[in-house]
């Protein structure tokens, strides 16, 4: 050992050295273990970073005599890389030195934490918040009838369904092999279709057998998505089909436009949704347009348990409607992410899911005798982690207090349950085999 270094210093080094070479990828251990007829050799060698003489290796480098030989200074190396170091000392420069110890020392307290229990953080038992929100209720049976229309027609369809005037009935279809197939129940004689179908030779088809085949689950998540569509449509939302995402337009080219809602914890506001930003130095508006988007989308993810997924997205555009080209949304969309924590992310999630409920417990999509209820409480799992330091900014997962018209709404959209569909489906099939 060197005499000129104090031995408080020594041990400080090699506690923080970890009885390991500090050399990138070395790993040589400096003190060899006793035999049964040896004591412990100590075979690491005590380099210097800056040289204890303005002659030596680094030597000139500024710093006192006294500080030369504090453990800052020191490196615990094998032999042969405490060769290297000082024979090529350009390559191994003061920095290098410094920063190979750092991330040596680092290395070493990080597994040291890992292996003691002492060391190991406090665990701590907490909510974690999903993107999810539960869909409490979905139509039991799809319904098909014969169509005197192709699935190129299904335009010309839309323009013949005969919306109900005193129900806010939403009527997703699809066409396939010249049937149309719908959550409505065709059988009934003023159904929306009634105009386009043969009310007269309808098929049910259980959803929970539509799930089990994965075109037809294909098929029947088409349906939810479709419903989906108008729904959104109604609140001044658009569909993106090209990107599968929800957007605000303006209502007018080339205007801001803005929305209420009630916040996250707080109570109604008001948000903009389409906006063109303006530099901060002049005040000037740049040469693009902001709008809120996201994924919405319906997951299987139990035999019975469905829920529907939100993630933030955004929309950039040129003039408010026209789509900025993609090789100029890249740059500024990464941005925005890297600024998007946590809370800030949920705090996106809770704007869509109040917006689509409109400040209710649940929104519900509508096809008469059936419906499809989304619960808009975020789905959370409780686990037992380490935690991250410092976060600790409070989130509530508000649900809206039931009231009487949102129970009587709830209980609307659970009317259609009554109905025994697989008496229906039995009937159904007898007349079938009659003919």
């Amino acid at each position: 050992m060197r005499k000129d270094i104090p031995e408080k210093e020594i041990k400080i080094l090699f506690a923080k050295s970890g009885n390991l070479c500090a050399f990138p990828g070395c790993g040589t251990r400096l003190i060899e273990s006793e035999t049964l007829e040896d004591a412990p050799a100590v075979v690491g060698e005590i380099a210097h970073i800056v040289a204890d003489s303005r002659q030596g290796p680094r030597g000139n480098f500024p710093l006192s005599n006294e500080d030369r030989q504090k453990h800052p200074n020191l490196i615990l190396l094998c032999r042969r890389h405490h060769s290297i170091i000082d024979k090529q000392k350009r390559t191994y420069s003061v920095q290098v030195l410094r920063q190979m110890k750092a991330d040596h020392e680092a290395l070493v307290e990080r597994k040291l934490s890992a292996d003691s229990p002492a060391l190991k953080p406090p665990i701590v038992s907490e909510d974690i918040h999903s993107t999810l929100v539960s869909v409490t209720d979905l139509p039991r049976v799809v319904f098909s009838a014969p169509c005197s229309f192709s699935d190129s027609e299904e335009a010309e369809v839309k323009n013949r369904i005969k919306y109900p005037e005193d129900r806010f009935e939403l009527t997703p279809f699809f066409i396939r092999e010249n049937r149309l197939f719908a959550f409505h129940a065709l059988w009934q004689e003023d159904n929306p279709f009634a105009r386009v179908i043969d009310c007269n030779h309808v098929k049910p088809i259980q959803a929970t057998e539509m799930w089990s085949d994965p075109e037809n689950k294909r098929r029947y998540v088409t349906l939810l998505n479709r419903a989906l569509y108008k729904y959104t449509a109604r609140l001044g939302i658009r569909f993106d089909p090209e990107h599968r995402r929800y957007y605000f337009e303006p209502e007018e080219k080339g205007t801001e436009r803005e929305v209420k809602y009630r916040s996250m914890n707080k109570k109604t506001e008001s948000r903009l949704v389409v906006w063109q930003p303006k530099k901060k130095s002049t005040g000037e508006p740049k040469n693009f347009w902001w709008h809120l988007a996201a994924k919405l989308v319906f997951h299987q993810f139990a035999d019975q348990q469905w829920c529907l997924s939100i993630r933030p997205e955004r929309r950039l555009t040129k003039d408010s409607l026209e789509p900025l080209p993609p090789e100029k949304i890249g740059r500024k969309v990464t941005r925005l992410k890297a600024k998007m924590y946590n809370d800030l992310y949920i705090a996106e999630v809770v704007f869509w899911r109040d917006y689509l409920s409109r400040g209710e417990p649940r929104f519900i999509l509508n096809f008469g005798a059936q419906s499809a209820v989304i619960k808009v409480e975020l789905i959370k799992v409780q686990v037992e982690w380490a935690g991250i330091p410092s976060d600790n900014k409070p989130f509530r997962n508000q649900v809206y207090a039931e009231d009487l018209f949102t129970f009587a709404a709830l209980q609307q959209a659970r009317a259609g349950e009554e109905i025994e569909w697989e008496e229906f489906e039995y009937e159904a099939e007898g007349e079938e085999a009659e003919e």
